[in-house]
């Protein structure tokens, strides 16, 4: 993922995945935007982390930010955030920011999916 989106932006993006449904707690995005999930916002952050385990059937699926870290090889430094089964076994590439690493689970199996 890793695109730079607006908040509307991902908002409809999460609404459009196959794991998503609305839970109790999520918090919307105010006018002009009602109806999109504010996924800036931690009780929604937190409840997309459900989502994410239960879609992934991974209950002990988790994001962690790996900073600090060092430059690759290419000398670039990658984004921070990836995921980990309950196990410790990293699951994904990284992304830039926690919702683009939970949003992607929520695409589950194999990350399959619009972004």
């Amino acid at each position: 993922m890793s695109q730079k989106r607006t908040a509307e932006e991902w908002g409809r993006l999460a609404v459009s995945l196959p794991g998503w449904r609305w839970m109790h707690g999520m918090q919307t995005l105010p006018l002009p935007n009602p109806g999109l999930p504010d996924l800036d916002d931690p009780a929604t952050l937190g409840c997309v982390l459900a989502l994410a385990r239960e879609t992934a059937d991974e209950p002990g699926l988790h994001a962690r930010c790996m900073l600090p870290y060092a430059p690759d090889m290419s000398g670039k430094t990658p984004p921070p955030w990836v995921l980990y089964s309950g196990r410790g076994a990293r699951l994904t590439d990284r992304f830039d920011t926690e919702k683009e690493a939970l949003l992607w689970a929520l695409r589950w199996p194999g990350g399959e999916g619009g972004a």
